[in-house]
């Protein structure tokens, strides 16, 4: 654990959008990493051609984002707060992202349509969410339509919903955005086809932010999030399993939904919640992922652990970042393969 949580080193700061550089999503840059030989290099995300083969099966989350950034009142303290609402098994979660709201278990934040929430405790393993109690008038999907998409410090800029637009992402429901298909683009996919490579989707909504070093470390869990894998999803990956294909993750949610889905040696069709914490030496089902560079604070780069010595992510995030490599959402991606 303090591997990722001692990691210091350089921020070179959140990427943009490309659509607002005037390049295309695949013009970011790309580390690769080869836990086999122990190295890495950098270059274009293009290069992931040439890496990945007519043995491969890529798997992407099919989850699109959805507006789930809030403005309420609060008539207590007389404050305009920002709530970014996700889920649990039990209903609504939420996050205040004012700090000097006031808030307090019982506190009424009043929305935009008219209803309310009320706060009414804590989640008990991450205390910086709070459990909502929804008024009978409260409808989401109705809010949606005024609300915002998340963002944070790192990218206080508003965009609208062709920037969240991905490749496979065709069912709402993911509050965060998963971006590690962002790169892909038409080309890509089709210069894939072409040398054989195999596609496939699962669906995992992603929830709230990624919690940081201590957050995981204590809960030992992460939040929850949903999941659905269908039966000719997991047919074609035992199939590909069985016959020696590489498995490829696309995205940090497509681990932790496949390797909920995996046991007795088989993936299994089904749905459901998974708050599965993938910590280094503890995934053996799948031989490479393509993701997103993120912050070497998160649980994502205790995932990575799972398929690359932690030494080497260390050296080779080092090292891109010297590059200038960016991190999050709108940033530069990573690619390990076994």
């Amino acid at each position: 654990m303090n591997a990722i949580s001692n990691f210091i080193m350089p921020y070179n700061g959140a990427g943009f959008p490309s659509e607002y550089r005037n390049v295309l999503r695949s013009d970011v840059r790309l580390l690769s990493i080869n836990p086999g030989l122990g190295t890495y290099d950098m270059g274009k995300f293009t290069d992931m051609i040439n890496l990945v083969g007519d043995n491969d099966l890529l798997v992407f989350n099919d989850s699109q984002m959805v507006r789930s950034s809030f403005l309420g009142f609060i008539k207590e303290s007389r404050k305009v707060a920002r709530i970014n609402l996700g889920y649990s098994r039990s209903g609504l979660i939420g996050e205040i992202r004012t700090p000097d709201a006031g808030v307090s278990p019982g506190t009424r934040i009043h929305m935009i349509d008219g209803s309310t929430i009320e706060l009414s405790k804590r989640v008990a393993a991450f205390p910086r969410f709070w459990q909502i109690a929804p008024s009978p008038d409260f409808d989401l999907n109705l809010l949606r339509q005024s609300g915002d998409y998340i963002t944070y410090q790192h990218m206080p800029v508003k965009f609208g919903d062709e920037i969240y637009a991905n490749v496979f992402a065709t069912k709402p429901g993911s509050v965060e955005y998963p971006s590690a298909s962002r790169p892909f683009t038409e080309e890509i996919i089709n210069k894939l086809k072409k040398k054989r490579v195999e596609f496939d989707t699962i669906t995992l909504k992603c929830n709230l932010a990624s919690l940081d070093a201590s957050e995981f470390s204590q809960s030992n869990s992460l939040l929850d999030e949903y999941y659905q894998i269908s039966e000719r999803t997991a047919d074609h990956l035992n199939i590909s399993m069985d016959s020696g294909k590489r498995i490829i993750a696309v995205g940090t949610s497509v681990v932790r939904a496949l390797e909920t889905s995996h046991y007795n040696s088989v993936f299994r069709a089904g749905k459901g919640y998974t708050n599965l914490f993938i910590r280094p030496d503890t995934m053996e089902h799948l031989d490479g992922i393509i993701t997103g560079m993120h912050d070497p604070t998160t649980s994502h780069l205790l995932m990575l652990g799972a398929f690359a010595d932690i030494p080497l992510i260390r050296s080779a995030y080092m090292t891109a970042a010297e590059y200038g490599f960016a991190w999050h959402e709108f940033g530069d991606s990573c690619i390990i393969l076994s």
